[in-house]
Order: C-alpha cells, then sequence, then structure tokens
C-alpha cells in the first residue's frame, strides 16, 4: 500500500517547521523560546499565526507518525524490526545534539550569556534530563520513547479490531481527556509536561487509525469542508479565552497556554476555565489534523515526479534546519533592517542551506545516515515509513 499523501503531508509539515520556527524569532515570546529574540517583532499577526502553527502541526505528525508505524510493522514487530526503527531515530538524535546544535548553542550563549553544554530538566517521565543543545531534537527522543512503549500493541497487532469512524470518535475523546488531566500539572514548551502524554496517546491513536486508514482518511477527504469550519471556530474560541485571560493577568494566559495552571497555583486543576481550554485545545488539533489529513487525502494522493526528490531529504533538512535559523537570527539581530526583509532573508536561507547541508551528505551513506537520509540512495516512493522520517 502506497500512501502518496502522508508523504507528501509530512514533506509539507516539515517545511512549515522552517517557516515555524523562523517566525519564533520575531513573535513577542521569542526571547522566553529561544532566550533572545529579533530587535524588530512582527506583531501580533505574527503571533498569531506561530500559535497557529504551533496548536495543530505536531500533533500532525505524531499522528502520522503512528500510522506509518503501522504499516512498518505489516510483516513482523520483532526485535530487530523496532530496533531498527528506534536506531533510525536515536542515530540523528545524537549526531544532531552533539555535532550541529552546539552552533546554535554558541549563538544563544553569545546573544545571552548562558552556558551552551548545560544539562536541563525535560519533564518528560522516563528522561528526567538531556543536553540543552537536544534542541528541536526532542521529536527523535519523545518519538523514540513512543515507539518502545508501544511495543505491545504492535504485537497485538493480528487481533486487533478497530471500527474506522466509532473507533475515531474514540481516539478524540480519550487524547482530549489526556489533555484534561494531565495540563494543570505540567507545563510543556517542546514535547515536556502535558504535552509528553499528549502526543503519545496522538501517536498511538496514528497506529490504530492505519488499521483503517482507509475509511478514515476518506472520510476526512469528505467532509474536509466541515472540519475546517469547526477548526476555526475552536481556534477562534481557544484565542478569546487566552484574551480574557489576559485582561486578568499574563501569568494566567500563559499557564492556560502552555499549561501548569494548578501547580502554580493560579487556577483550580478542574475548574470550568481550565479544562474547558483543554478541551478546546485538544478538540482544535484533531479537527485541523483531520482536515490536513483530509486535504492531503483529496489532493495529494498521486505519484508526482517532486515527491521523490523531496521525500528522503525531509529528515535530514528537519536535522539541519535548526542550528542555521538560530545563527541566521543572530546575525540579523545586529542590523537595524525590516522585519519582514529579515524574515524573508532568514527563511530563503535556512531552505537554502539546509538543502544543501543534505545534497553534501546525500551521497555518503555513512553522513547520510546520522542525519536520518535513506541508507543506500533513495527509499521507494510512498513507503508508508517514508524512508526515514518519522
Amino acid at each position: 500500500m502506497r500512501r502518496h499523501d502522508l508523504d507528501w503531508l509530512r514533506v509539507l509539515l516539515f517545511g512549515l517547521l522552517v517557516l515555524h520556527h523562523t517566525a519564533v524569532g520575531f513573535a513577542s515570546f521569542g526571547a522566553s523560546v529561544y532566550g533572545f529574540a529579533n530587535d524588530r517583532l512582527g506583531g501580533p499577526a505574527v503571533d498569531l499565526a506561530v500559535y497557529w502553527s504551533h496548536t495543530w502541526r505536531l500533533p500532525t505528525l505524531f499522528l502520522i507518525a503512528g500510522i506509518a508505524t503501522w504499516f512498518a510493522t505489516a510483516r513482523g514487530a520483532g526485535p530487530r524490526i523496532v530496533g531498527r526503527r528506534v536506531a533510525r531515530l536515536a542515530l540523528p538524535l545524537l549526531a544532531g545534539t552533539l555535532l550541529l546544535n552546539p552552533i546554535a548553542g554558541e549563538a544563544i550563549a553569545r546573544m545571552t550569556g548562558e552556558a551552551r553544554f548545560a544539562f536541563v530538566a525535560t519533564g518528560l517521565p522516563l528522561v528526567p534530563y538531556v543536553p540543552r543543545n537536544i534542541m528541536h531534537l526532542w521529536f527523535l527522543a519523545s518519538l523514540a520513547l513512543y515507539t518502545l512503549l508501544a511495543w505491545p500493541l504492535y504485537l497485538a497487532r493480528p487481533r486487533l479490531r478497530f471500527p474506522a469512524l466509532p473507533g475515531l470518535a474514540t481516539l478524540v475523546l480519550a487524547t482530549t481527556a489526556i489533555a484534561i488531566v494531565a495540563k494543570p500539572w505540567g507545563a510543556a514548551l517542546a514535547g515536556n509536561g502535558y504535552q509528553f502524554w499528549w502526543y503519545g496517546g496522538l501517536y498511538l491513536s496514528g497506529y490504530l487509525i492505519g488499521a483503517e486508514h482507509r475509511a478514515i482518511l476518506d472520510w476526512a477527504a469528505r467532509r474536509v469542508g466541515w472540519i475546517v469550519a469547526a477548526g476555526v471556530v475552536l481556534f477562534a474560541a481557544e484565542v478569546a479565552m487566552i484574551g480574557a485571560a489576559l485582561q486578568v493577568s499574563e501569568a494566567r494566559a500563559a499557564a492556560l497556554a502552555s499549561g501548569g495552571w494548578a501547580a502554580a497555583g493560579l487556577l483550580p486543576a478542574y475548574g470550568a476555565t481550565g479544562a474547558a481550554f483543554a478541551a478546546v485545545e485538544g478538540l482544535d488539533a484533531w479537527a485541523w489534523a483531520l482536515a490536513a489529513l483530509g486535504l492531503a487525502a483529496r489532493y495529494l494522493n498521486r505519484d508526482w515526479p517532486r515527491l521523490r526528490a523531496l521525500s528522503p531529504a525531509v529528515f535530514p533538512i528537519y536535522v539541519f534546519h535548526f542550528p542555521v535559523t538560530i545563527l541566521g537570527l543572530a546575525l540579523l539581530a545586529q542590523v537595524p533592517w525590516p522585519w519582514g526583509l529579515e524574515f524573508l532573508l532568514l527563511a530563503i536561507a535556512t531552505y537554502a542551506l539546509s538543502w544543501a547541508g543534505y545534497r553534501l551528505i546525500a551521497r555518503r551513506p555513512v553522513l547520510n545516515w546520522l542525519t536520518g537520509g535513506p541508507v543506500r540512495g533513495r527509499p521507494p516512493l510512498a513507503r508508508p515509513d517514508g524512508g526515514a522520517a518519522p
């Protein structure tokens, strides 16, 4: 089974990641994420665009990763298969953390005066501390953990019976319940806190969706207009609730967005405000994720030659792009140019240099493997595990 739409969606979402990470440097909260921001900011429109991207892009990627794992375990789930998948995540994680991300660490250190190689708390239950330079590669650490923790589910695959649409509704409610229960106690920024449990639920949901992927993705393609409308309404409600919290205090609004309001003593753990926001957030993520899957199934499930070039490049470009982004942001913060021009230049430079890095190592098997590229040549087009990328 070849799902060209999933390959295309993965390419587009990782491409959006470059714009997302670039835009964070021009957002009002950029300094709290990177430690520094540009000297000129983009204003509320940039803040809103970054927040909207953050609400659904990662949930969608974890769903796709789960679906990919369903296909990858079609011929079994023995130690060799699962071990290979974990290794394909762990090696780029280590290589990027030790060899590439120190470039970004040096830039941040020069801009903030902070330590370059300190270990930091993660908020992940099974990985309490990691090097600061793990940065954007936390995604690989979480996905490797989910891959191992879900092993019993892979072994149960021959006995799994998953009703398509009723099962999908159950998954939406179950993962939203995870957000409601966990979010008051664990603030999250990058897959830690409540997100560790929530994203794990989404990964497992993707695996189960894989069992009925035809029915579910076809349904999403037919109903995509209604799903997008639901996403617009839910996101508007999410923004309105944050706006209302801002009228009380910035700390209250920040706690709603990132979680941990009960741990900080700002709101009751399961009061109406916090529970309603967590529920809206969970449903909003599902709406936009299903909309993306539906649009891809409707318009992108075709064998285009461009996909053959882009699909193997996704994972290496993901590994390369963040150091380029941070270094470029640090350099541009020194010049008084309009923020829009700086954003455009940084985005173009990040795409170009990340692509150049991929092309440089593409024909060197060991280096290619260390950055997540295919071990030999190009992978089969639209193989459900993408050949490399999660």
